[in-house]
Parts: structure tokens; sequence; C-alpha cells
């Protein structure tokens, strides 16, 4: 497709980062919307009281705030953007893990991040290339 950053059949890893990123934002803002009001954090937390559950919410938030800060300074510092979203996405879920235990999600997540770091890596393409 020419209007795709990144080529299909090369980086198609990368898109499959970015369809289930997608899913998980619209599963969740289903289940959000549609679904009665499901308490999102409840998938993470076991907590049993509100205030406990306030807590673990603020962990969730710190993790997804800290994802998107990664995503925007390693960017700044002109790594390339498929090293950068494996970086930010192996630390949310790992973060994620050492908090709440591993999920599928989380462990899909974490996978799919450290294979975008590996194949950068492997590239030799971590930083993006020169402007013209």
């Amino acid at each position: 497709m020419k209007n795709l950053r990144y080529n299909l059949r090369t980086d198609w890893l990368f898109y499959l980062f970015v369809i289930a990123y997608a899913y998980l934002i619209l599963n969740m803002t289903f289940r959000l919307w549609f679904g009665g009001g499901i308490n999102i954090f409840a998938s993470y937390s076991s907590a049993s009281t509100p205030a406990d559950m306030l807590i673990d919410a603020n962990k969730v938030y710190w993790s997804k705030t800290c994802f998107l800060f990664l995503t925007l300074f390693l960017y700044s510092l002109n790594l390339d953007y498929r090293f950068v979203v494996g970086v930010a996405a192996t630390f949310w879920a790992g973060s994620l893990i050492i908090m709440f235990g591993p999920t599928l999600v989380l462990i899909s997540v974490a996978i799919l991040g450290t294979a975008l770091i590996t194949q950068q890596v492997l590239r030799k393409q971590i930083l993006s290339p020169p402007r013209s």
C-alpha cells in the first residue's frame, strides 16, 4: 500500500501491533460504554475495597502514562518509531505484570514489544534515517 509509512511485507510485526492495540481500545471502549459500565481495572486488580481499587487504578494510569511518555521521549531522541513502540509496549506490559501478575494480553504485548525491539536491533535500524 502506498499510503502506509512502512512496507506491509517487511513490517507486518509493527502493523500487527497497531491492529492489536486498536482491538484492545475498541474492546475496552465497547465494554465501558455498552457493557453496563464494566470496571476496566478489574481485569488487573483483585482489590476488595474502593480505596485499594483506587490505588490499583493509579498504578494502571502510571504505567500507561509512562508508555505514552516513553513513546514521545524516545521518538524525540530520533530513535526509529518501531523500536520506540517496542520499548514502550514492553515497559507497559512488564510493569503491569510485575504489579498485578501475568495475563494473556500483557504476555502477548510483552512478546510483541520484545519482537519489535529484536527486529529493529537485528536490522540495525534503531535510529531513524537521516532527513533529507
